[in-house]
């Protein structure tokens, strides 16, 4: 196509300024409401071969017979022209004008137009109106006619028809229009007619009127009287003339007059917004005019009412935009549930039937809610990726209400949370592995957060479209979590757990509720009662064979039980043993000879060290034992710490009766080297226990409880200084006084 600069008159080449409001008949006008809920629905054509494409964000500017012209919005708008034929589309190099109902588009520089026939292909006709003298007004194009305002020596404005016929311009003045008009319009929707309103006197008596133009002739055919005041838009079709009136004081109302008649219906459309009409056959169309891709309303639906039984049935679910088509049809951009979004034609039914509503091109899009894709890994691996994992899911629409939940698929623990908005219709969050309850409870923030267990997910997306169009949408999908096994981890979500038994004898879990170990205060799991029954509780993590850890009692007359742990409970105790009353401290967890199972150790009353090392063998966990040292009376606290100091193997400290730690660094052959004194004063504590990494450094740490208040020491990996200063685990004693922490 050949570029051309700005014309004086500016012709309809502005009609970037005005995108979301039609030419010729639907001219931006007054809004719709939905009608009652005796609404029906119009069947859409089955018949869809053969569909063109249609850009997506774009409107429809003008349809002839062989193709349409659409605008496209971005960062500057694209004008296309594409063929119904074969699809083929034809960028524009700038905005072009359009003939209604017609395959010409034009432009217009300094008084010269060139008309294009985008059916045929041919050289443009080319109109100079330079010859014909100053004072012209463009008001639209009538297939290959220009209709021109101009003022006349009276006062009032003359409508022009100039075409080029015989390659001569002619102007030819409308005939039948008084001298005095004051033309408020001029809606030219066809090659054949134009719709002037305008205002006169006659005796003295202002009035109002509509006159029907007929092109080929130049004269007014028809005229009908009006109310005073701008009107919202004018609709013509071959037996009916329809205008919008839009009182201050009600809703909208929309005039309709049987052509060649004074037989006029007013139908009260129940709204005071602005809508766009056309007549299509003997219906009555109407739908909201909108400004922009994001206000998608029911409000925006098309709808068809009949002039005959006042029958109302919707069209389309949403329309953009709509424009008159050829042959006494509309051309609508908009969607339908059934075909998706694009270009529909509405043709008048057969013996006043329902009109038929056609989809001629498609931009590919759901009109439906629906979801484009997702972008949630099949596998978290939280011991390598870097957190947070961004989960994300692509709508098909931006403005909606989404909610995201995660289900736990062993223990159907569920996190429920509402995601963020993020551009071109996607949704999601950033998912640091932790399930956050309190977002399950509005303004509850005194639930605990803690970190997912590993394991099968069930992830449930729900959303609900703001604008009202169509259901919502509901999608499924599912991922796996997992983390290496880590000691004292007894619920599989990757961090160690406080084990405490009640003085009342019920055994619980505390779960930390950061990766860094800032725990809160959350209601622990409970995991059983009657643990009163044991003298003795060792956690010396997993020592049957299985990832997750166990746990190792002696009841009082000597019985040695595993209660080995299944990720998310522990399993039914097992007896493993009998005559271990002959010893006064058990501890376990530590990997003393290098085999990568846990040991377990024991002191007997004569002062005696044995090593029972971890087999991995459920009905047998432990290897007969060997003594590994004596004088071990000194002491009233053993615990295995794993590897808190560098060294090749598991450790081991002792604290005697006056309160000072010792530490044991194990050599890796089942053995320790001389004890360091690492502290005093640590006969302040009940208990020590060995507790993993808690911080998650990559070395062990120790926790110590006095009379209900938790600490935790972190390691250093410094056999010098294994331990730093003394952290709380919790800010205020959750804990019995006198419970057992291990």
């Amino acid at each position: 196509m050949y570029g051309v600069r700005t014309s004086r008159h500016r012709l309809a080449l502005a009609v970037t300024a005005a995108l979301a409001v039609t030419t010729g008949t639907l001219t931006a006008v007054p809004a719709v409401a939905a009608p009652s809920s005796a609404t029906t629905t119009a069947a859409v054509t089955g018949e869809q071969q053969d569909i063109a494409p249609f850009p997506v964000k774009a409107w429809v500017m003008s349809v002839g017979p062989t193709g349409f012209l659409s605008a496209q919005t971005g960062t500057q708008l694209t004008w296309r022209w594409t063929r119904f034929a074969d699809g083929v589309e034809t960028v524009l190099d700038r905005p072009y004008g359009y003939a209604d109902q017609t395959d010409v588009l034009t432009r217009g520089e300094n008084g010269v137009f060139k008309l294009y026939d985008m059916g045929t292909g041919g050289d443009p006709l080319e109109i100079d109106i330079n010859p014909l003298g100053a004072g012209y007004t463009f008001a639209g194009f009538a297939g290959t006619r220009i209709v021109m305002k101009k003022p006349n020596t009276t006062g009032g404005t003359d409508i022009h028809v100039i075409g080029k016929p015989q390659g001569v311009p002619v102007d030819d003045t409308v005939t039948g229009l008084p001298a005095d008009a004051v033309v408020t319009s001029v809606a030219v929707d066809s090659p054949e007619n134009a719709v002037v309103l305008y205002s006169s006197t006659v005796d003295g008596v202002k009035r109002s009127r509509a006159a029907v133009v007929d092109i080929a002739s130049h004269a007014v055919v028809e005229e009908y009287d009006t109310p005073e005041g701008a009107l919202g838009g004018v609709a013509l079709s071959a037996t009916h003339i329809a205008w919008v009136e839009k009182p201050t004081d009600s809703t909208v109302k929309v005039a309709v007059t049987r052509r060649g008649t004074t037989e006029t219906v007013r139908h009260d459309l129940g709204t005071t917004a602005s809508v766009a009409i056309q007549l299509v056959g003997g219906w009555l169309t109407y739908k909201q005019v909108v400004n922009s891709f994001t206000d998608w309303s029911p409000l925006t639906a098309l709808y068809a009412r009949s002039l005959t039984t006042g029958e109302t049935v919707k069209l389309l679910e949403h329309t953009v935009n709509a424009v008159p088509g050829p042959d006494g049809t509309q051309m609508a951009r908009g969607g339908t549930f059934e075909h998706g979004e694009g270009l529909y034609r509405i043709a008048p039914g057969a013996d006043g039937a329902r009109p038929v509503v056609t989809l001629v091109a498609s931009t590919g899009e759901p009109t439906t809610l629906e979801m484009l894709r997702h972008d949630v890994p099949a596998t978290i691996d939280f011991d390598t990726v870097t957190t947070p994992v961004p989960l994300r899911w692509t709508l098909s629409r931006k403005s909606t209400k989404v909610r995201v939940e995660l289900v736990h698929t062993a223990t159907q623990k569920t996190w429920r949370v509402s995601p963020g908005h993020f551009a071109g219709g996607v949704v999601g969050f950033n998912w640091d592995g932790i399930y956050a309850k309190y977002w399950n409870k509005a303004n509850d923030l005194n639930e605990d957060a803690v970190p997912a267990p590993n394991g099968d997910y069930t992830w449930r997306l729900t959303a609900e479209p703001l604008d009202g169009i169509g259901p919502a949408l509901e999608q499924t999908g599912a991922f796996k979590v997992v983390r290496k096994a880590v000691p004292h981890d007894f619920n599989d979500n990757g961090t160690p757990d406080l084990l405490v038994r009640g003085s009342d004898g019920t055994l619980s879990l505390y779960n930390p509720s950061e990766p860094l170990g800032a725990w809160v205060t959350g209601d622990p799991e409970p995991l059983g009662t009657g643990w009163n029954a044991y003298d003795l509780l060792v956690s010396p993590g997993n020592v049957a064979g299985s990832p997750q850890a166990d746990v190792v009692t002696r009841d009082n007359s000597g019985a040695l039980w595993l209660h080995q742990g299944t990720g998310r409970a522990l399993a039914p105790r097992v007896k493993i043993g009998g005559g271990w009353q002959i010893y006064n401290r058990l501890t376990g967890g530590s990997d003393l000879n290098d085999d990568s199972r846990p040991d377990l150790l024991a002191t007997d009353k004569a002062g005696d060290l044995w090593l029972y090392k971890g087999t991995g063998n459920t009905s047998a966990p432990f290897a007969p034992r060997t003594k590994i040292g004596h004088g071990w009376g000194v002491y009233n606290q053993i615990t295995a710490t794993d590897n808190i100091a560098g060294g090749p193997a598991g450790d081991l400290v002792a604290r005697d009766t006056a309160g000072v730690l010792w530490l044991y660094l194990g050599k890796g052959d089942g053995t320790f080297a001389p004890r360091t004194r690492i502290g005093g004063g640590w006969n302040a504590y009940e208990g020590l226990a060995g507790f993993g990494d808690v911080d998650r450094d990559g070395r062990a740490d120790l926790l110590a409880n006095d009379n209900g208040n938790a600490y935790y020491y972190k390691g250093t990996g410094d056999w010098r200084r294994p331990f730093e200063a003394r952290e709380n685990v919790y800010g205020w004693s959750g804990i019995d006084w006198d419970a057992t922490v291990f």
